[in-house]
């Protein structure tokens, strides 16, 4: 067997950094605590899912008013009255 020489062996780039750490033993939850857990977690992504859906909703509505408020600048005059039959009809002043 031949012998190793200094040249041989490769050298560590980095030096390696030595932790301590403590090792702590967990102990085991009872299905009830799972439970609570799971319920907990569901009931806060329904909640969250409940606020982006509201959001939403809200985004969209805001959107729809600004456009109708858009269309109703580009009137022909100026509305007197109005009636709501199968379409709009809008009384107009000359």
């Amino acid at each position: 067997m031949a012998e190793q020489t200094d040249s041989d062996v490769p050298e560590v780039a980095e030096p390696v950094e030595v932790v301590d750490a403590e090792v702590v033993a967990l102990e085991p939850r009872s299905s009830a605590q799972i439970v609570q857990a799971t319920a907990t977690q569901a009931a806060l992504v329904a909640a969250g899912g409940f606020a982006i859906g509201a959001a939403t909703v809200a985004a969209f509505k805001h959107h729809r008013q600004v456009k109708a408020a858009k269309r109703s600048r580009k009137a022909l005059g100026e509305v007197v009255g109005s009636r709501r039959f199968l379409v709009d009809v809008h009384l107009l002043r000359n």
